[in-house]
Parts: structure tokens; C-alpha cells; sequence
């Protein structure tokens, strides 16, 4: 979803305004950052930047270090992204988005090498065994397959960091194969679980897609759906971790308050009720009309912030 320059300064200035209250701020400004880029306020991006790395406590889900070094990597600063990265070396982050994010900057100003060395130092550091095996949900599988996938396109053999990262990735699919089997062998057993349309319940596992602008409709007009003081980043967590724990169907139904109420309007269902939203969701999505999830790691997120979705709802700890 592409927003015009005054909308990404209103979510930059949101970001910013509510990063005091946040549990992560570092994580607030860098979503600001990108929102000011994408403004074209380069020096309020750089404000943001720095403030992000600042804030940073090495705790997650984005990288305030990463993403102002990457900055200045990517903006002929290489000087002063020097010290930095001598810090780096010297205290090492706990989180996978730092060492992504100085592969990006380096990789992106044409020094492939170095952004690779720069993911090597980061799986030396959350990488503790190639003996167990890494699941999507752990820290250094997104570094590892980012890895994987810059030394492939480097033209660099697998060496024994991606023969674990591929056994990693085949034992996942190896796990999804067989809850796909079962799901499949049960299917005959449901026949007496479709509801008076004839949609299978357990066919598709759908959440309601709410942009920021909707949800902060609903909760004006119908805060009844909401936990109280749930806030938009709230929501997008519970979206990330509910429907990453569906091993099959799992999808968003785009959703807007007029939408919902006609629904309930013609089902008969009082809108009021909290699982209105949920209901609606359900009937568009077994009537065709939602959007797989997730999307892929470098595809726009679904939360329409603008970002890749490896950076962010996907970044690694977000949920």
C-alpha cells in the first residue's frame, strides 16, 4: 500500500508522540525513520534514526544501532559509521535485526563482502549450535536465511552454516507436511461441522485485517470490541502471534466498521456484540474474498506501515 508524503508524516509524528509510553520506543522511532523517508524528510529521518539508537536496549524487535548504521552506510557517511561498528565488535547485540541491518546498509552501498562478514559475526553470536535445529520463531533463523540467501546470490557454495540452516528449513516443512497430512486424513470426519451456508469451519483460520485508520474508528465508535487501552501495535502483535501459530489457512480479511455493521445489519447479529469483526471475517473468508498471510519476508507488510515485512510485523521478537 503506497501512502501520499502527509500521511507518512502523520504516522511519523504518531510514532514519535507515543514512544515514551511504548515498550520498545527504539522500535517507535525506527518505524518513524522510515515514515519520514518515505516523506522525503531526510533530516527528520536522521533525528529519528539517532534517537532510535540511542533508546536502543538491545532487547528487540528492531535495531536503533542497526538501522543508524545502516543509515550511514547508505548515505556516503562511512566514517561515521566506522565507530560504531567498532562498538559493535566490541559489545555484541542480543538482536538479529542489528546484523541485518549493517548487511543491508554495506550491500546496499555496494560492499557486498563486508555485509556478509557482518552476518557471519552475528550468527557466531546467536547461533550457540548447529546441533539444534533452528524453528522460524527463533532469533537466528532470519539471519541464517538471510545469509543463505546473499551467499547463493554471491555465488558462494553452501558451507556448513547453510547445511544447517537447510536442515533447519526442511525439518520446519517436514513438521507443516504432517500437520497438512493430518489436517487432510481428518477432513472426512467434518462433514458435520459447516455451518447453514455450507462453509467449512475449520477450512480457514481468518482474523480481520483492520488498517490504522479503521481501528482507530472502531475503537471511537465501537470500543466494545477491544480490550480497554489496546492500541493499534497491540493489535498487530496479536495478529502476528495468533496467526503464526496456525499451521494451515491462516489468513486476514480486510475489514472496515461500515463493513461490519452491514454485516451484523443483515445477519441479524447485534454489532455491539465484541465477536461481530471475528464472524465477519469468518463469512468473507470462506466466501473467497481475503488475503493469505503471511506475506512474503520481502513483500510490503500487511499492516500497510509502508516496510518489507521482515522488518516489520515479521521482524524477528516483534510478537
Amino acid at each position: 500500500m503506497t501512502y501520499p508524503a502527509n500521511v507518512h508524516v502523520q504516522y511519523a509524528e504518531a510514532l514519535e508522540e507515543d514512544a515514551p509510553d511504548s515498550e520498545s520506543p527504539c522500535s517507535e522511532f525506527v518505524e518513524a525513520a522510515e515514515h519520514w523517508h518515505k516523506a522525503d524528510e531526510h533530516e527528520r529521518e536522521l533525528a529519528a534514526v539517532s534517537r532510535a539508537s540511542e533508546l536502543d536496549d538491545d532487547r528487540g524487535p528492531l535495531s536503533g544501532r542497526g538501522a543508524y548504521i545502516a543509515h550511514l552506510l547508505t548515505h556516503d557517511r562511512a566514517d561515521e559509521a566506522a565507530p560504531l561498528l567498532d562498538e559493535l565488535r566490541r559489545k555484541p547485540s542480543a538482536v538479529a535485526m542489528t546484523y541485518l541491518d549493517v548487511h543491508y546498509g554495506f550491500a546496499t552501498s555496494g560492499n557486498v563482502p563486508k555485509g556478509l562478514r557482518w552476518l557471519n559475526v552475528g550468527a557466531s553470536h546467536l547461533i550457540d549450535s548447529l546441533d539444534e535445529l533452528l524453528s522460524p520463531a527463533d532469533p537466528g533463523y532470519d539471519l541464517l536465511l538471510e545469509r543463505r540467501h546473499a551467499r547463493s546470490e554471491a555465488g558462494l557454495p553452501p558451507d556448513a552454516m547453510d547445511e544447517f540452516f537447510d536442515r533447519c528449513a526442511a525439518h520446519g516443512g517436514d513438521v507443516l507436511s504432517a500437520i497438512q497430512a493430518q489436517h487432510g486424513a481428518e477432513d472426512d470426519h467434518l462433514s458435520d461441522l459447516v455451518d447453514a451456508q455450507g462453509n467449512l469451519a475449520l477450512d480457514r483460520y481468518a482474523l480481520p485485517l483492520w488498517t490504522a485508520e479503521e481501528f482507530a474508528r472502531s475503537k471511537r465508535e465501537h470500543p466494545e470490541w477491544w480490550e480497554e487501552d489496546t492500541t493499534y501495535d497491540d493489535y498487530r502483535r496479536a495478529v502476528q502471534r495468533e496467526l503464526g501459530e496456525v499451521p494451515v489457512g491462516a489468513c486476514l480479511v480486510p475489514t472496515t466498521v461500515a463493513a461490519v455493521e452491514e454485516f451484523a445489519a443483515a445477519a441479524g447479529h447485534r454489532a455491539a456484540d465484541p465477536e461481530t469483526p471475528d464472524d465477519y471475517a469468518f463469512e468473507e473468508a470462506h466466501a473467497g474474498r481475503f488475503l493469505p498471510w503471511p506475506p512474503g519476508r520481502n513483500e510490503a507488510c500487511w499492516c500497510g506501515s509502508g516496510r518489507k515485512y521482515k522488518k516489520c510485523c515479521g521482524a524477528p521478537g516483534f510478537a
